[in-house]
């Protein structure tokens, strides 16, 4: 096989299958552009392959993902670390522009990948400033299906997005997996190597890595058994048991009653390691952030997959709120919002398994404050600490404690780590207080 024909990331060469049938060696290939740079492609699946031609966006054009090769390694060999992630961007589900759900007023971007560029486009980026992950090949999923990365409704009930009639999809989970294959195929996720694979996402796409993680395992399963497969979901860790009848959620019901109405719109293929546990009826709570945090620490030996998880998730997250019409904290709060939003920090706090500052009785490796606003470095307010925002390198204890410093202890302590490292001990950072720098000059807990 001629390289150029697998992608453009390749300016010559020829290669044969693996062994392992699983794809091209890839290794053969002499890599495009100055190798001295980033050389980033941008991949269009459902145009590489009639296997993939339902890799699409919500308005049914192609699903798009980028792939970025590091500068060559000054030994000449393949790069084996790999960082993959899922972009977020909420959801919709509904005909209508509401902001809990509707997709009347969703943003090109989250339904369609026409501002991206076409298949095989190549650009060339600097290095970068060198860290744990700065020789890795980075690959980011482009979202534009908002199902969570879930969905498999390759036709849906037609939706009025910007005053226009459109036909709509579902398609989240068809594109991870046709992401997959193309790396797998074409680029060199080769499980055959010693592979290191850090599978991550924020928001909608830290739900796309609970909810795939299982698609990562099916490809690398070598790297999955060696501890070389290690996780990383953001701002996805939501319990379904919220239950207030006079905050609903999406203005559906319980958590869980609003999840079963996504879920069936999408057409949702959830992890069949835990579906086939549960009742057809009970099926939903597979898309939870907790119920899949179990299943992907829990022992091999139990039906878990056993990889190292991070959580990010600050407990007081104003998005997941506003999603039940729980209002901003405010000084004019009444008894009964107040109440509410103490509520949902302890039904936050009980699915974490939090029991006291710094310490869960579940969650091996967390990270969440319980912060209702932060401060941005403009001095104004930010009331959706949703993104790790200031908490990335100047959380209240100080830049040691920072999540990119969490994220790389994590990252060297537990990579080829042995069987139990699901479960082995990590760090909890929980900063039980409303951290605004500028404010609260000694920090706070």
């Amino acid at each position: 096989m001629v390289c150029t024909s697998l992608a453009a990331m390749w300016s010559s060469g020829t290669t044969t299958c693996r062994d392992s049938g699983t794809g091209f060696d890839v290794r053969t290939c002499t890599r495009a552009g100055d190798t001295t740079r980033r050389l980033k492609e941008t991949v269009r699946p459902a145009l590489r392959d009639p296997r993939w031609t339902d890799a699409r966006c919500n308005v049914g054009d192609e699903y798009a993902f980028d792939v970025t090769f590091p500068p060559a390694q000054t030994d000449g060999g393949f790069p084996t670390q790999w960082v993959i992630a899922l972009e977020g961007g909420g959801f919709c589900a509904f005909d209508t522009t509401s902001p809990r759900g509707g997709c009347g007023n969703r943003a090109v971007d989250l339904v369609s990948s026409s501002t991206l560029p076409a298949d095989r486009a190549t650009s060339e980026l600097a290095p970068s400033a060198p860290d744990d992950f700065s020789n890795a090949i980075f690959v980011q999923g482009q979202y534009c299906s908002s199902d969570l990365w879930t969905g498999t409704a390759t036709t849906a009930p037609d939706i009025t997005w910007k005053g226009t009639r459109v036909s709509w999809r579902y398609t989240g989970a068809l594109n991870v997996e046709a992401m997959l294959q193309a790396l797998v195929e074409r680029y060199g996720l080769d499980d055959a190597l010693a592979l290191r694979v850090l599978w991550r996402g924020g928001s909608a796409g830290g739900f796309g890595a609970f909810n795939n993680t299982h698609r990562a395992v099916r490809h690398l399963p070598t790297a999955a058994r060696e501890g070389r497969l290690l996780i990383f979901p953001a701002a996805s860790y939501v319990p379904l048991e919220w239950d207030d009848p006079a905050y609903k959620a999406l203005g559906i019901g319980t958590g869980l009653e609003a999840f079963t109405t996504l879920t069936s719109t999408w057409h949702s293929a959830l992890t069949p390691q835990c579906t086939a546990t549960r009742t057809e009826e009970d099926a939903v709570q597979c898309i939870s952030g907790p119920v899949l945090y179990d299943l992907i620490t829990g022992p091999v030996s139990e039906g878990g997959f056993d990889l190292p998880t991070l959580v990010w998730q600050n407990r007081q997250d104003q998005l997941y709120m506003s999603n039940s019409l729980i209002p901003l904290q405010s000084a004019n709060n009444t008894a009964a919002e107040i109440a509410v939003r103490a509520k949902f920090a302890t039904t936050m706090s009980g699915a974490m398994g939090i029991t006291a500052p710094n310490t869960s009785s579940r969650i091996k490796w967390l990270y969440a404050p319980s912060d209702p606003q932060v401060s941005r470095p403009n001095g104004s307010n930010e009331p959706n600490v949703h993104g790790s925002m200031i908490y990335i390198d100047d959380p209240p204890s100080g830049p040691s404690n920072g999540l990119n410093a969490v994220l790389s202890r994590f990252w060297n302590t537990m990579l080829g780590s042995g069987a139990g490292r699901g479960r082995r001990a990590g760090e909890v950072h929980t900063f039980d207080c409303n951290w605004v720098p500028d404010r609260d000059a000694t920090g706070c807990p």
